[in-house]
């Protein structure tokens, strides 16, 4: 949906983080997988029966910390958590533990595009059950609730108003995704990862947009909602402080209910839980885990492998690329370079594929490296081989090898190709002595053909050019 041109908006983002622990936030309960039996991992703990006491889930906090870290907040050595009060089937107890006063992490920012967005707080809190409705949320009698997902450990990262556009905002959560994926504390295609958008048209009230799982719908929201915002002012009319509600299938926002402030939820220190305190000590060994990120690396490759900046975000963007390119580097950073970030990534993009989701190792990738750097394997081949390698896991240099895609052609085999094709077409070949970039293109194509494509079409280029 377009944007009005002339307009300004301005967008903050709540991201919702299930964090990639065993257990949940304040019981034994084990995270439950997906397609689990209902009501399968629960305790009286998340099922909020009364006299059942929380004990915070270490490692969630020790995560939370690592996200605060990676976003340049102001750590809380000591913090607390709330009860965040409000009456729905979805929380056993009637109400959420959460952090209010005092959170992880403060005052932070990401950077994005050479431009820093404000992070106002990082803070944890337990996830709510789920509600299913077995014919649709508005044409079902009844509603059945799953607590297997009440007590998941969330962290909640809070930015300013500092987006300007629905593209912006997306950008944000790619990089904020990336960053989390580094940090190990988010499992993508495992974990749930939520935005509330709040936007506003500059100087007018801020609505909610509640509850938008993927980022190009938040895109899509963000742009519904701006536009709706923009008209009323056009208008004349008054846009009304509330929480909607986001439909990917006609792409539209719809109202909820009236926005609640602060007070409405009745926010009380919880007295089952004392202040957590953060040592040096913890806080170093926390410290020593925060690994390179990819803003770090992408300066790294351009620096030490010479990549030009396109190619050094591509290869950082994810870890396992990253990773992969780096071995091969040792091989030939060009063809590294080119395989991963070009050829490889592109092939993932395609089939909608992520690499942690295919058999792709470091080793299968090098190996290709290694072949086309020795001149054994055509252009052609190669993204061949790449393309059975990221679908169905065959390793490049085993199905090059079995299906007779190896190049064997020595020098004498290809100049007698080229001679054949520059005497078959005679017309082609004086159109290329006259420049024709496409004539040249088709005689290689001749000759590849001739030698069932075990040649390498740069030295065929070569022998041809020799021709001249």
């Amino acid at each position: 949906m377009a944007v009005p041109g002339s307009a300004k908006m301005m967008v903050g983002i709540e991201v919702h983080v299930q964090l990639s622990c065993a257990s949940k936030l304040f019981c034994g309960c084990p995270v439950a997988a997906k397609g689990a039996e209902p009501n399968s991992a629960t305790c009286p703990t998340c099922l909020g029966m009364p006299g059942a006491k929380p004990v915070l889930n270490r490692a969630a906090v020790e995560h939370a910390i690592l996200v605060s870290l990676a976003l340049n907040c102001r750590l809380n050595r000591t913090f607390m958590f709330s009860r965040k009060t409000y009456f729905y089937p979805d929380l056993a107890k009637n109400y959420q533990i959460t952090q209010y006063e005092v959170p992880v992490g403060e005052a932070g920012f990401l950077e994005v595009d050479g431009r820093k967005i404000r992070v106002r707080r990082v803070h944890l809190e337990e996830d709510p059950a789920a509600l299913v409705h077995e014919s649709g949320a508005s044409s079902s009698a009844y509603s059945l609730v799953d607590y297997n997902r009440s007590g998941i450990p969330l962290v909640e990262i809070v930015t300013e108003p500092d987006m300007g556009s629905p593209a912006e905002a997306r950008r944000f959560l790619d990089s904020l995704l990336t960053m989390l994926n580094y940090l190990g504390v988010y499992r993508h295609g495992e974990s749930v990862l939520k935005a509330d958008c709040n936007i506003s048209v500059e100087g007018g009230e801020r609505v909610e947009v509640k509850n938008v799982t993927g980022f190009r719908a938040v895109e899509d929201a963000l742009a519904s909602e701006f536009a709706r915002q923009h008209a009323m002012v056009e208008a004349g009319a008054k846009v009304v402080r509330e929480t909607r509600g986001f439909d990917a299938e006609t792409s539209s926002t719809y109202s909820m209910r009236t926005k609640e402030t602060e007070d409405d939820y009745g926010y009380i220190a919880d007295s089952d839980l004392v202040p957590t305190e953060v040592d040096d000590a913890w806080l170093a060994s926390i410290r020593s885990r925060l690994p390179e990120l990819a803003q770090e690396k992408a300066s790294r490759f351009m620096a030490q492998y010479g990549l030009k900046e396109y190619d050094a975000k591509v290869l950082a963007s994810d870890k396992g690329l990253a990773a992969i390119f780096e071995e091969c580097a040792s091989i030939d950073i060009a063809i590294a370079s080119r395989i991963v970030s070009r050829e490889l990534m592109g092939i993932l993009n395609y089939n909608r594929l992520s690499l942690a989701g295919t058999g792709i190792k470091a080793a299968g990738i090098a190996g290709l490296v290694s072949l086309i750097k020795a001149g054994k394997v055509s252009e052609r081949n190669a993204k061949e081989s790449l393309i059975k390698y990221a679908i169905e896991g065959v390793e490049p240099a085993g199905f090059l090898s079995g299906s007779g895609m190896l190049i064997d052609s020595g020098e004498s085999d290809i100049e007698a190709a080229v001679r054949e094709a520059v005497a078959e077409n005679r017309q082609a070949f004086e159109d290329f002595r006259g420049g024709n970039s496409r004539s040249m293109n088709f005689i290689i194509g001749m000759v590849m053909r001739k030698l069932k494509g075990k040649a390498d079409a740069r030295r065929v280029q070569k022998v041809l050019e020799g021709l001249k």
